[in-house]
């Protein structure tokens, strides 16, 4: 098989976790990787270990992200080698970092100059909250990012106080992004043949992962997120029965569900109580209580036998031991092993995306500090730097490096993009037709994506219902007849009403399909092909499609018919351990984190095999089938984790006692009530901020591997000293000092924040009917400029005619808008 970005140049400055996730991502689709380093030590994230674990004298979590890469050593103070990576720079194809704003501008490697070397070249920046504004120097670290854009309230129970995320989310969904801005621009740049610049934030990714529950808040009259009370709730806008309960020897997540059958079958009373479907939000707690009570009274088995075969959305809650050994873990292949240089084995995670039916593993192990550099040094003509260069520091006019490379195939273009008309310029992907039949969450996700980079999106739906997500409602809102989410997820696309049962309308469908560029769905296996739908049968019509699909938990296996449900993915991947303290029990996280990776992952697929297109020319059928599972991405989520896990022989991630906010990370990392609020502390010397913060008690720690090994007790410690001054107070005392540290904002606090207002995060989209609402846009930025797309989502069936028209020229048409 030949990986969608094979014979693509990158050279990655990033380090820590965000840039370097998105860097693993594009190694994993087949482009080379060249990571940039500083001699010796190399990039920090060397020695930011969890747990304490290093490998080959690099800590555990740097191995995770930085498999499949070459290291380059270069010190950029230094005028030769500051030459030598200029000459590489020019003959590369993205090049990435994660500096905050001015540090490449002191090199002169920021994207003016870069684009001078190379004016081809695909500039890729990451930073902690955008480039200007008054957070834009603040330290962009995970917990920081998650504490001040709300989503650290969405899990956990009403009584716990902002509950972080038990992993480094923030980093992955940015990285995920910054993958996505990049496979978009390189498809720009083969059309334009200019360089493209990428940009995206630490803090509009999370608040673009919250985007349908930020889109409920907005247009809900500014009411903030309640979430339940019961232990085990999973969602502060869903109500009853969706969370997770405990039973006689274990833990069952209940999804949405009908809550009648769910009650005649367990006998609780619920209807008795609660007989108006219309209360079973507000008094979601009340149910909760029942369902909790009737639940301990038989095994997690039981009930799973009981309530599966009547089709009620439910699972096991499971453990990483449990999970991984899991026959559902182990048909999806999904564990690899690299080989470290000493011949060492190093179990790991594979890349969770699916191009041609083909797993994409790689065994190659992150590199030693610097291994690669004479080899990089030869193979591109770097051993002489200076003669390349003018004494401006442009490519001499008789040198042959960053000449731009022959083969780079014109995409065919047609109707104008929906967003380009926002931008005033060219959109990465216009011209691309996306033919979209998923429903709910996941797919959309992905189709939303293509839409906000230009792509235009026709949705498929069923006549009258339409897509189900239209009548999923969040905290009872309902906006224009329909729910906020589906607002949230599907502006920006066209609506096609069609029975795929009728003969008439598939015809209709597939002249839709024969012309589409990208064909996507998330139907469970099996569904497709009924329908007469599935690749081979879209292929054979259009050869040059790129077709997407997501399962629930892949398309072979004793799980695969099982319903593709965030919580129950989230229970069954071992995610539900990790956030909350320890006495919690499992506690989800508070949105739709697995849909919104499926998501992610498929859109990086389908733009990955765009640009295999692109260079191969659409003429070549060079299309190609892109694959992912929800469990697959839930396991990818936790690439970090679960190494450790497979490393660490085995031993379950243990949360702290309070304050919890990573399993695998020493004191201080978490949040901690102050005299007025919340204080987030990330990494950071215990004696320094004994120190800094008056507090004796934390000076009889100085050892760094008693913040790991003593944690709870210098939590205890510090949760205590913190109760005593306002969090202003600590916040003018530490980040002075430069120690990791933010406020713990909730939505309406963030909002008139001049830190947020700055990003223009929030825009107000309008229906054909007039009706107008507020959501948030797309989290990439391009050249400089928004993402921004005006059009609200569309009534059902609204483009029939229009469609029909444009493709067709049939004058009948069945399901006319």
């Amino acid at each position: 098989m030949t990986r969608p970005l094979e014979g693509l140049l990158v050279v990655e400055f990033c380090q820590f976790l965000a840039g370097p996730s998105a860097g693993l991502r594009l190694a994993d689709l087949g482009a080379r990787v060249i990571k940039i380093e500083r001699p010796g030590a190399g990039e920090s994230g060397r020695q930011i270990a969890i747990k304490n674990l290093f490998v080959d004298g690099s800590s555990l979590v740097f191995h995770t992200i930085n498999r499949n890469k070459e290291s380059y050593a270069a010190d950029l103070k230094n005028p030769e080698d500051l030459a030598r990576v200029k000459l590489l720079l020019a003959q590369a194809d993205i090049m990435t970092h994660n500096f905050r704003p001015g540090i490449m501008e002191k090199i002169g490697l920021d994207y003016d100059s870069v684009r001078a070397l190379n004016p081809r070249i695909v500039y890729g920046v990451v930073t902690g909250y955008g480039s200007v504004g008054p957070w834009a120097s603040k330290p962009g670290q995970d917990l920081l990012i998650q504490s001040l854009s709300g989503l650290a309230y969405l899990s956990g129970t009403q009584g716990d106080g902002p509950v972080p995320f038990g992993i480094a989310v923030a980093d992955i969904i940015c990285g995920s992004h910054f993958a996505q801005g990049l496979l978009a621009a390189l498809l720009k740049r083969n059309k334009t043949k200019q360089s493209v610049l990428v940009e995206v934030s630490l803090l509009e990714s999370v608040l673009d992962l919250q985007f349908e529950l930020l889109t409920t808040h907005l247009n809900d009259g500014g009411q903030l997120p309640q979430r339940g009370a019961a232990r085990g709730t999973a969602h502060a806008y869903l109500s009853a029965p969706y969370g997770v309960y405990q039973t006689q020897d274990g833990y069952l997540a209940l999804a949405m569900g009908n809550l009648p059958q769910i009650d005649a079958t367990l006998g609780c009373g619920i209807l008795d109580k609660c007989p108006n479907a219309d209360s079973w939000f507000a008094q979601r707690d009340e149910i909760a209580a029942l369902l909790a009570a009737a639940l301990r009274e038989k095994p997690t088995q039981h009930w799973l036998s009981v309530l599966e075969p009547q089709g009620i959305w439910c699972g096991e809650v499971l453990n990483y031991q449990q999970a991984t050994s899991s026959p559902g873990f182990q048909a999806l292949g999904m564990r690899q092993l690299v080989e470290l240089p000493d011949g060492q084995q190093l179990p790991t995670t594979r890349c969770p995306i699916r191009i041609d039916g083909q797993k994409l593993y790689s065994p190659k192990a992150a590199p030693r500090p610097g291994q690669h550099t004479e080899v990089i040094n030869e193979e591109f003509k770097l051993t002489s730097p200076p003669s390349a260069l003018s004494k401006e520091g442009e490519l001499d006019s008789s040198s042959k490096i960053g000449e731009a490379r022959a083969g780079q195939a014109k995409l065919e273009v047609s109707s104008p993009s929906l967003v380009e008309k926002e931008l005033g310029g060219e959109s990465p992907l216009k011209g691309l037709l996306v033919v979209d039949f998923s429903q709910f969450l996941s797919g959309p996700s992905a189709s939303l994506r293509l839409a906000d980079l230009g792509a235009r999106v026709i949705k498929i739906e069923r006549p009258e219902t339409g897509d189900i997500c239209r009548h999923l409602y969040t905290s009872n809102v309902i906006m224009n007849g329909e729910s906020s989410v589906f607002h949230a997820i599907n502006r920006n696309k066209e609506s096609f009403a069609a029975d795929l049962k009728n003969e008439l309308d598939q015809e209709q469908v597939w002249a839709l399909v024969r012309q589409a560029d990208v064909v996507m769905h998330n139907y469970r296996p099996g569904v497709m092909e009924r329908l007469g739908f599935d690749y081979a049968s879209v292929k054979a019509q259009n050869p040059g499609v790129v077709y997407g699909e997501i399962s629930g938990y892949g398309t072979e296996g004793p799980w695969r018919d099982k319903p593709g449900q965030d919580l129950l993915l989230q229970s069954a991947s071992g995610l539900t351990w990790l956030s909350g303290n320890a006495s919690s029990g499992p506690v989800p996280m508070g949105l739709s984190i697995v849909d919104m990776l499926a998501g992610a992952h498929l859109a990086q697929g389908l733009l990955a095999c765009l640009v295999r297109r692109s260079i191969s020319g659409p003429g070549t059928n060079s299309g190609g089938l892109v694959q992912v599972s929800m469990l697959e991405s839930a396991f990818d989520f936790q690439f970090e984790t679960i190494t450790t896990f497979f490393n660490d022989g085995g031993v379950l991630p243990e949360r702290t006692q309070h304050n919890n906010a990573h399993a695998y990370l020493g004191a201080p990392y978490g949040i901690y009530q102050t005299h007025n609020g919340y204080l987030a502390l990330a990494m950071g010397s215990i004696p320094v901020l004994g120190k800094l913060l008056g507090c004796p008690e934390l000076l009889n720690y100085p050892e760094p591997a008693q913040a790991f090994a003593q944690r709870d007790e210098i939590k205890d410690i510090l949760a205590r000293h913190l109760l005593t001054d306002t969090t202003e107070a600590w916040l003018a005392i530490l980040e002075p000092a430069d120690i990791w540290c933010a406020n713990v904002l909730s939505w309406d606090k963030l909002l008139q924040h001049e830190g947020f207002r700055v990003l223009n995060m929030v825009q107000e989209v309008q229906m054909s009917d007039g009706y107008t609402y507020q959501t948030t846009r797309c989290p990439i930025r391009l050249d400089g400029e928004l993402l921004r797309a005006t059009k609200g989502s569309p009534k059902l069936g609204e483009d029939n005619a229009a469609l029909l028209q444009e493709f067709m020229d049939l004058k009948t048409f069945r399901h006319d808008a």
